[in-house]
């Protein structure tokens, strides 16, 4: 394994040398693009910041674009999170953005973009989950690491993440060391960027199923997370509800197989399931309506004096002067 890893990691960074040395050039889009992207392949808050900057972008007047992959649980996240948004996805996100632009967008967000140089971005940030550095820092497929710290050089701007949980198992406090462990990764002397703080929290539950509306105090036994760290999200979960009893973790955007419905109805009862907005819909059509299904809605503050925080106006300085002087006399949403 560590020999794929070791093959992984050659390959990724001699195209990372060739982007870096003009050898290859990135394409611009017609319009601005910002990317939020991270190191590893999932599990640092990449989607909801992606949705929380989109959503601030539309409040404040400007036609945005969300661009991912084109799994089809995180296209249905972006839509319900910020219905304002266009919100396309494919793997190639050049022609997305291009196909962006001509429908009226004037500024894209590209969900985990950062190892996607083929596009041209105007502001590269990149979220760095407290949990996450917690972690050794293996490479795929060893570990979940695209890259290793030393890349964040390459990033306009840092988000550390901070989730309100336990540290994972075996691991010490992850709140009081991410700061430091992050700040010595960056390799070779090289300045770091600016840093700004994100705490993404649990909020209420929230039903997805009409046996889950009729119910007023919600109290689901098993949680089910299909995400890259469901230790995380099964803290989020216990915090959240005490009911919470039994976890089954799905692979990241797999379908549910028939096998896991049964066992998921047979544990959730009549007391039902918390999950995950990425699961939500996927539960709901697999398992039925008939079972209670909750998922833990999330809130994204920004640790930031400023009005609107500094992502969002790191993002409207993009746009043409007229543009910006228009939207930045309203306040954005929380």
């Amino acid at each position: 394994m560590h020999l794929a890893s070791g093959a992984y990691a050659a390959v990724a960074d001699f195209r990372n040398l060739l982007y870096d040395s003009r050898v290859i050039a990135a394409v611009r889009a017609p319009v601005p693009v910002v990317s939020i992207g991270g190191l590893t392949a999932g599990g640092s808050g990449k989607t909801p910041i992606t949705s929380d900057l989109a959503r601030r972008l539309s409040d404040a007047g400007v036609v945005t674009a969300i661009l991912t992959h084109g799994f089809e649980d995180e296209l249905e996240v972006h839509r319900h999170l910020c219905p304002e948004a266009l919100v396309f996805g494919g793997r190639d996100r050049l022609g997305l953005a291009r196909a962006a632009a001509e429908a009226g967008a004037e500024l894209i967000v590209l969900d985990s973009g950062f190892q996607y140089r083929r596009l041209h971005r105007d502001l590269d940030i990149v979220a760095v989950d407290d949990t996450v550095l917690a972690r050794p820092v293996h490479r795929l497929p060893a570990g979940p690491f695209r890259e290793g710290l030393a890349a964040l050089a390459r990033a306009d701007l840092l988000v550390r993440v901070e989730r309100s949980v336990r540290a994972p198992a075996g691991h010490s406090s992850v709140t009081e060391a991410a700061p430091g462990t992050m700040l010595r990764g960056v390799a070779g002397g090289l300045e770091t960027p600016p840093l700004i703080v994100a705490r993404i929290r649990p909020g209420r539950l929230v039903a997805i199923t009409e046996s889950a509306g009729r119910i007023d105090t919600p109290c689901p036994r098993v949680a089910v997370a299909g995400v890259m760290w469901p230790d995380v999200f099964f803290s989020q979960a216990s915090q959240a509800t005490a009911s919470v009893v039994e976890t089954l973790a799905l692979r990241d955007h797999a379908n549910i197989r028939e096998a896991a419905v049964v066992r998921l109805r047979d544990l959730a009862g009549e007391e039902g399931i918390v999950c995950t907005l990425k699961d939500a819909s996927k539960l709901a059509r697999s398992v039925g309506g008939d079972v209670p299904i909750w998922y833990l809605s999330e809130s994204v503050n920004w640790v930031d004096s400023g009005t609107p925080p500094a992502v969002v106006r790191a993002a409207l300085s993009l746009l043409p002067s007229a543009a910006v002087a228009d939207s930045s006399v309203r306040e954005v949403g929380i």
